[in-house]
């Protein structure tokens, strides 16, 4: 919980220890028994509530889409605006077409599409 408030993420490194405990090797166990079926129903909820992502997968994909939007962030900041050229990078990323995708994707998760609309895309 202390490292979630923190870090307002619950991607902790493999190997991160934290009150002389192993709480990455922790979280991959909590997984792992989470995958088997063998995570207790009031852990998986507690655990859920402080924002761990079960699928690594989705884990990764949520971190890329992170990494684009704190881009997008950097660019309003700088530009004033969010009116992102289609050609456009940011840190070598292509964040022109990013930006275009996120706008036509059907079905974009509430929350991605909650963030982009109070950033002002």
């Amino acid at each position: 919980e202390q490292y979630a408030k923190r870090e307002e993420h619950c991607d902790v490194p493999w190997k991160h220890v934290e009150d002389d405990e192993n709480l990455g090797q922790w979280l991959s166990n909590q997984r792992t028994a989470y995958r088997k079926g063998n995570l207790e129903k009031p852990r998986q909820q507690r655990l859920k509530e402080l924002g761990v992502i079960w699928n690594l997968q989705e884990l990764r994909n949520n971190k890329s889409w992170m990494h684009k939007f704190n881009l997008l962030v950097k660019f309003k900041e700088r530009e004033g605006h969010c009116r992102v050229p289609a050609m456009h990078k940011e840190d070598g990323e292509n964040l022109g077409k990013w930006l275009s995708k996120q706008k036509h994707a059907h079905g974009l998760d509430p929350e991605r599409y909650g963030k982009l609309k109070e950033l002002g895309v």
